[in-house]
């Protein structure tokens, strides 16, 4: 399964790659922020960077370029070393920066293009590390652009408030969408937020909603195909998606360890399990049921599913075998422990015999009505196979005569006989389900289904109770002083 998800995204994340690296270029801020994106989670950018022009090659008149400067402050955040001379020219292109008009009214400033604002203030912070009076001029900027980027894209704002936490500016929380309606960059941000930055997230709000993120991500990532506008969407995309997919399979694992180890989970697994496949059943049942050229029409897919029910079924055979010999040696030791009594529900009580050995029988008595039984349990596998051979027309007669019966009983006592009487059927049809105590569970319960509430409960009890003999596994009646006699069968 594992692989399986691998192998979906695969494709994916080396589309991107090859992006990243056809539009890689050091000079350009896009393509050094995805350089730092991977440099801030200790991973590698995937793909050998391309030797185009080298930046410290540059004349000094281009330090008068915003995005060469942002480019230059990427550099120096991701660790490059450069010389006195190069560095003394950036930092005054950004004095000559910091005597701008920076929100003018065609918003053509630095403070609106995120990434070129983000890579200046790394620089500033790393080069002006121990004098911070040198990005007093920047820390304004941030101040006042908070309320200027509120009605910002969600991107924008994100990216923003970002570049203003490195210089200790704070801004403030703003409504996030709906997790569904965030753009797939707004995704793959707020996860690289989430994984660097976990106090400026949590401020924000994306902490919160980090599995939401992961999901919205990779549910986008399977129904939509990814046409990324530029390097730094990219190369978050490629982070985001990567990342996800690594946790989501390693929660999916921890998952799995803990269902494996832990019988309760199990149970609880399973039984979310089968109330999903109820719901997929009754989905796939109204798609069927139609007909149409859509859907399940398909051959393959039709063999598809056939070949997964055959799956389950010898699934759900091995743990009916297992979970009824579980309740069986359960009912003993509780019949031990507590002398003989066992409330089962509703009003049958079953007792053992204290004279006789518990493996060997148990008695079940419906006060309310005339019917008690012992269960014998002796004879191999061999000799009961054999037995059902020699009586199949016998007890194929029997389970006929029965299902003809229970045509007359309420509706939902009638379902339930019917489908006790279908397994039976099958169980005696198919030899490697023809063991005594699957069809002992069958006629148990179809035994006790009618016991004293049915019209006619009398006449299918002694008809259960013919067709257990000639199965092999005899329900011999019990007499307790007020229970009258069963009446014969009538056939």
């Amino acid at each position: 399964m594992r692989d399986v998800i691998r192998n979906c995204f695969n494709s994916q994340l080396e589309s991107i790659a090859q992006y990243l690296q056809a539009n890689y270029h050091s000079e350009s801020p896009e393509s050094c922020f995805a350089n730092y994106v991977f440099h801030q989670t200790n991973s590698h950018i995937p793909f050998e960077v391309a030797n185009d022009i080298d930046i410290t090659k540059l004349s000094p008149n281009r330090f008068s370029e915003v995005p060469v400067l942002a480019a230059v402050g990427y550099s120096l955040a991701c660790g490059r070393q450069f010389s006195e001379d190069f560095l003394e020219s950036w930092a005054n292109g950004l004095t000559r920066l910091s005597g701008r008009n920076h929100f003018p009214a065609d918003r053509t400033s630095f403070f609106y293009r995120p990434t070129e604002l983000l890579g200046i203030t790394l620089g500033i912070s790393h080069y002006y590390k121990s004098q911070p009076d040198h990005s007093k001029w920047l820390r304004d900027i941030l101040t006042k652009g908070e309320q200027r980027l509120i009605q910002s894209d969600h991107w924008t704002f994100l990216l923003s408030a970002y570049a203003a936490s490195i210089l200790s500016v704070n801004w403030r929380a703003r409504s996030l969408p709906l997790v569904k309606a965030m753009t797939v960059d707004d995704l793959a941000l707020a996860k690289w937020l989430c994984s660097i930055k976990p106090t400026l997230a949590q401020t924000l709000g994306l902490t919160q909603l980090e599995r939401s993120i992961e999901q919205a991500l990779l549910e986008h990532c399977i129904e939509f195909s990814n046409s990324v506008q530029d390097s730094a969407r990219a190369a978050l995309l490629f982070f985001a998606l990567k990342r996800a997919i690594a946790q989501t399979l390693q929660l999916i694992w921890n998952e799995c360890e803990q269902i494996c180890d832990n019988p309760q989970k199990s149970v609880e697994w399973l039984k979310t399990t089968c109330d999903n496949l109820h719901t997929v059943t009754q989905h796939l049942q109204a798609q069927l049921s139609t007909q149409s050229d859509t859907g399940f029409s398909h051959i393959h897919n039709m063999q598809t599913i056939l070949q997964s029910l055959t799956r389950l079924r010898s699934d759900t055979d091995i743990l009916e075998v297992e979970i009824s010999e579980h309740i069986r040696i359960q009912s003993r030791l509780y019949i031990g422990n507590n002398k003989g009594t066992v409330i089962t529900g509703g009003n049958v009580n079953m007792t053992q015999n204290q004279n006789e050995s518990i493996t060997n029988e148990t008695t079940i008595n419906a006060p309310n009505s005339s019917i008690g039984f012992v269960q014998s349990g002796s004879g191999t596998v061999s000799n009961f196979s054999q037995n059902i051979g020699q009586n199949v027309d016998e007890i194929t007669r029997l389970i006929n005569y029965l299902r003809d019966m229970a045509q007359e009983f309420p509706e939902a006592e009638r379902e339930e006989a019917l489908v006790h009487l279908d397994d039976l059927q099958e169980d005696i049809n198919t030899p490697e389900k023809r063991k005594p105590q699957r069809i002992k569970t069958r006629l148990v319960a179809l035994f006790t289904l009618t016991a004293g509430v049915l019209a006619g409960a009398a006449d299918f009890s002694n008809n259960v109770l013919e067709l257990s003999e000639k199965l092999g596994v005899p329900i011999e009646l019990s007499h307790p002083q007020s229970t009258p006699q069963l009446p014969p069968s009538v056939r």
